[in-house]
């Protein structure tokens, strides 16, 4: 009986897609939010790509933004050397980006490391790793290029507006958020506890 593609082959294609699809939506939201490449000229699917990867700070080139729906989303195009919340952009560019390679590397070997130790059959787990990996590459891949990360989802409710975000950031917290909330941990919890307390009669008859 064929047991489903390996824990590899799931991580491989996962990874693949999730990448692709940041990388993909960042490409859009340059294309679609910022006049660069009508500013150089650049038409073809190809002459994009390339300029996506070789153009920077593009802020004062763009668009304007476009509204998804008006009481609480729009996309709007914004470049941040540092993390959530704009944290570490004070650095100097050098330290803030030995710190990020540093933190991106550690998070992918951490990353590989626990799901290396995965059973075939956990796939809860390897879907929530694989998730973690390909939004930690993600974010990684915008620093090697452009020593920031492009963001553009602006979710507000009237004047507060959440950090702007992107795909690569959306799947780093869903990620967690299933390690985190895995309901097989609760049970295991709930089966330790009853575990414990049908013991604790047989040991006060033992004493």
């Amino acid at each position: 009986m064929s047991r489903g593609p390996g824990k590899w082959t799931v991580l491989a294609v996962l990874f693949v897609v999730l990448v692709l699809f940041d990388q993909g939506t960042k490409f859009l939201a340059v294309d679609r939010l910022t006049s660069v490449f009508q500013r150089h000229g650049q038409v073809t699917f190809l002459d994009k790509v390339q300029g996506f990867y070789s153009h920077r700070h593009l802020e004062l080139q763009t668009t304007g933004g476009y509204t998804v729906w008006a009481p609480a989303w729009r996309m709007i195009y914004v470049e941040n050397p540092g993390a959530a919340w704009s944290l570490f952009s004070g650095l100097s560019e050098g330290v803030r980006n030995a710190f990020f390679t540093i933190i991106s590397l550690a998070a992918v070997a951490f990353v590989l490391g626990y799901y290396r130790r995965l059973r075939q059959d956990q796939r809860y787990y390897q879907l929530a790793l694989s998730l973690l990996l390909a939004g930690a590459v993600g974010n990684f891949i915008d620093r090697l290029a452009r020593r920031y990360v492009i963001d553009f989802i602006d979710w507000y409710v009237g004047p507060h507006h959440w950090p702007t975000f992107n795909v690569a950031d959306s799947l780093i917290v869903v990620g967690v958020a299933l390690l985190i909330l895995h309901p097989g941990q609760r049970k295991s919890a709930r089966a330790a506890s009853q575990a414990e307390s049908e013991r604790e009669p047989v040991r006060q008859r033992g004493a």
